[in-house]
């Protein structure tokens, strides 16, 4: 796709989409956030310094700044950069700036001890774009730096959308009818990719494969019944997801997943 018409789609769906409050929606939701901070802090040293690329509004970055680790926000939408600097005005170990994540010209080579891809990928239409976005990240990184993209899987689509709303024939004719994976759309808002094929792109930098994690797993299929239990009953849901969100047989009911790997070369 033409870069300048992907960052203008984009661009255009988020300047009028409040991605933080789907992340605080409720508790389902905001399992996807739990999770991802869970791993995010398993990894993290003290006094790293760490690179969101596709910051949204900071969600992820302006807490884990308030935690006093060194963050940079790099975000493609202005709108959600504007958000940003409102919120973290009194942070002095916070900065952000528009950017794009096939693009961080801006970093030295080795600049980050972490760097948190958890968007970008989702819209990426083609291999090759997915391949730079994950080398520019891969790049930036120091030698035994943590990576982490987040990613949609393929089932996602079928589930969430084409089941729900009665869609099913009409993906269908878009899949591949060997894989059931879905062919990339220009006009779609976002593209869909398994495991294997994004392992495949990774195994291609310098780096270590650590874990695939579903970061919502069952929850986005049970919001009404997570909604609705007690916060002792949501606890022991949130505890068992923790203790099997790495599991293959969980991953396939995901609607996002969460590539960590090390980087282990230059």
């Amino acid at each position: 796709m033409n870069m300048d018409k992907r960052k203008d789609i984009v661009v255009g769906h988020y300047s009028d989409y409040d991605e933080e409050k789907r992340l605080e929606l409720d508790r389902a939701n905001n399992l996807e956030f739990l999770t991802t901070m869970r791993y995010i802090q398993k990894y993290l040293k003290p006094g790293a310094k760490i690179l969101e690329v596709g910051a949204a509004t900071g969600r992820y970055s302006i807490t884990l700044a308030k935690m006093g680790y060194d963050v940079t926000a790099v975000e493609i939408t202005p709108s959600y950069v504007e958000i940003m600097k409102r919120k973290s005005r009194r942070l002095k170990n916070f900065r952000c700036m528009v950017g794009d994540a096939l693009d961080l010209s801006a970093f030295g080579d080795g600049s980050f001890d972490m760097v948190l891809c958890l968007g970008p990928i989702y819209h990426l239409f083609n291999n090759r774009d997915r391949q730079r976005a994950i080398n520019e990240s891969v790049r930036v990184a120091k030698r035994g730096g943590v990576c982490m993209f987040a990613y949609i899987p393929h089932s996602s689509i079928m589930i969430d959308y084409a089941l729900k709303y009665g869609h099913v024939a009409d993906l269908w004719k878009s899949c591949d009818k060997r894989t059931g994976a879905l062919k990339d759309s220009l006009e779609e808002i976002f593209s869909t990719i398994y495991f294997e094929e994004f392992k495949k792109l990774a195994d291609k930098t310098p780096t270590k494969f650590i874990a695939n994690v579903a970061t919502d797993g069952l929850a986005p299929r049970l919001r009404h019944d997570i909604v609705a239990m007690s916060k002792k009953e949501y606890q022991a849901f949130v505890e068992w997801h923790f203790a099997t969100c790495e599991r293959l047989d969980q991953q396939g009911f995901s609607s996002h997943l969460l590539y960590i790997c090390k980087k282990t070369g230059k």
